[in-house]
């Protein structure tokens, strides 16, 4: 059976630009000749082009309920890593009309069946995802034909069904260490989960500049929080018999934790140790020494991930997308 795919890869157009020549009979997404050779491929090709309209096309964008839901209550705080992305989807729904019907910021609130007939009951059609990836509620999602969009996280599963709009953890982590912080350095420490990309890329760029990878210089820390990852450096620094000349701490806030621990110890930053965090929040401009660190557009994460769920609600594209927005070094005293 021939789909839009075949025909956009004959005209090397996106899907989406043939299915509004096609389906909407949209004129204004390309010229006049791209729109004749789009049409004659049609009818060479046998493509059944739908007869009316789909109500989700008729529908108005402005008629479509979105939702987001948090993993904690702390994604949401001022500054925060989550709260940039809130920002940006709502931002976006605003410029666009569209209502947020509900939001959730703390999902251990709800059991799958609970949120979808919540979802359900308020007429959401769409779901913003800033959580965990656990299949029961995508399995739920799904069967309420609940799109959705699963947005700046690190994901452990991305069904094939689901949109995802973010960074690629792994790969621009290891771009960033290798050239910023390994090959600098002779003894590296982390702070983080184990089960991140950004520990295992921490693990590859070792490997790849051939350095010596420190056992003891991994602080396991699965929590986010800047008191915990506080504990967890002093912890540290209680029982090593030496420092680290540089660590790569898994987000901001942990590397914030550290720095406090750093301090309480009596060890200058960044004379005797170097910091590098990640995701770039707020509170490490204002630091002394400033954070430097691997910045996320979280904003725009936000904005993109509302412009994905919405595309696939009118049914412009018939495949799931993966945005990967590029991280930038944000370069400041720490490190």
């Amino acid at each position: 059976m021939v789909t839009l795919k075949d025909i956009a890869k004959k005209t090397n157009l996106s899907v989406t630009t043939v299915s509004r020549v096609v389906n909407f009979n949209d004129t204004s997404v390309c010229s006049e000749e791209t729109q004749k050779l789009i049409w004659s491929l049609v009818e060479s090709m046998n493509y059944k082009v739908k007869g009316k309209k789909s109500v989700a096309a008729e529908k108005p964008q402005t008629a479509y309920k979105l939702a987001y839901v948090l993993g904690l209550s702390s994604y949401a705080s001022q500054g925060s890593y989550g709260y940039h992305i809130i920002k940006g989807i709502e931002s976006e729904a605003v410029k666009k009309g569209i209502p947020i019907a509900f939001n959730c910021l703390d999902l251990d609130l709800y059991k799958p069946s609970e949120l979808c007939d919540k979802l359900e009951e308020l007429g959401v059609d769409a779901i913003i995802w800033v959580a965990g990836t656990n299949p029961d509620y995508f399995n739920k999602l799904k069967s309420k034909n609940i799109q959705v969009t699963i947005a700046g996280i690190e994901p452990k599963l991305i069904p094939d069904y689901v949109d995802y709009v973010g960074i690629d953890f792994y790969a621009d982590t290891l771009g960033w260490l290798k050239t910023k912080l390994v090959s600098r350095f002779e003894k590296t420490a982390f702070i983080g989960s184990k089960t991140s990309s950004r520990f295992q890329a921490f693990v590859d760029a070792h490997k790849l500049l051939g350095k010596e990878l420190r056992p003891e210089f991994i602080i396991e820390h699965e929590d986010w929080e800047i008191e915990s990852a506080k504990s967890a450096m002093t912890a540290f620094l209680e029982r090593s018999e030496e420092l680290p000349e540089a660590v790569f701490a898994a987000s901001d806030l942990i590397a914030i934790g550290s720095m406090h621990a750093f301090r309480e110890k009596g060890i200058q930053l960044p004379e005797q140790v170097k910091i590098l965090g990640f995701d770039n929040n707020e509170m490490g401009g204002y630091l002394s020494p400033g954070l430097t660190t691997i910045s996320v557009p979280t904003f725009e994460i936000g904005v993109m991930a509302v412009q994905a769920a919405i595309s696939k609600l009118r049914e412009e594209r018939e495949f799931p997308i993966r945005y990967i927005l590029p991280t930038n070094y944000v370069e400041r005293q720490s490190l």
